[in-house]
Formats: C-alpha cells, structure tokens, sequence
C-alpha cells in the first residue's frame, strides 16, 4: 500500500510546486511589464478603471506614479481616493461635486 501512495504523492507535490512556481514568475511578468509602462499609459489606464463606478479599489503595485498624480486623476474623473498601507491598495469613491483638497 505505501509503495503505491508514494508515487502519487510526489506526484501532486510536483504539480503543485510547478504550478506555484508558474503562478509567480507570471506575477513577476506582469509587474515589470507594468512598472516599464511610461507615465501617461499607466495614468490612462487609471482614468479607464474609474468608469463611474461607486467605489473601485487598486492594488499600490499596479501604479509607479506619485500618489499625487493618482490623486489628481481621481479628482478629475470625480472621485476621491483613499489609500490603505497595510493593505497596500487605493479606494476611490465616486463623490461628484464634492469640493476637493489636495493630498
């Protein structure tokens, strides 16, 4: 019985090691194709998210920009941002016509 259950072990720790190593390296991917992007894309790309949405929350690591800059085109687009450090993501919220302060 156990020397039929070894193979099978070894077999899913192989799959499951491969997929998590799989499941990082495009993470990784992914963020330095992103952290490559020029300014002005990855702030279109924002501006496209906030699509009058309520409330739409963003990862920190999906920007390379200042806070500032997110900022200011959540203002333009009528919402107003919010960050969480420990959770390391923005909220924005759609407030439209609500006077703005700066960061």
């Amino acid at each position: 019985m156990s020397d039929s259950v070894a193979p099978w072990l070894v077999l899913v720790v192989f799959l499951a090691g491969g997929s998590a190593f799989a499941f990082v390296i495009s993470l990784v991917l992914i963020r330095l194709k992103r952290h490559g992007e020029p300014r002005e894309m990855q702030l279109r790309r924002l501006a496209a998210r906030l699509d009058g949405r309520p409330r739409v929350t963003i990862r920190t690591v999906e920007f390379s920009v200042a806070q500032a800059d997110l900022f200011r085109v959540a203002q333009s687009r009528g919402y107003s941002m919010t960050e969480n450090r420990f959770g390391r993501y923005y909220t924005f919220f759609r407030t439209p016509h609500q006077p703005w302060t700066s960061v």
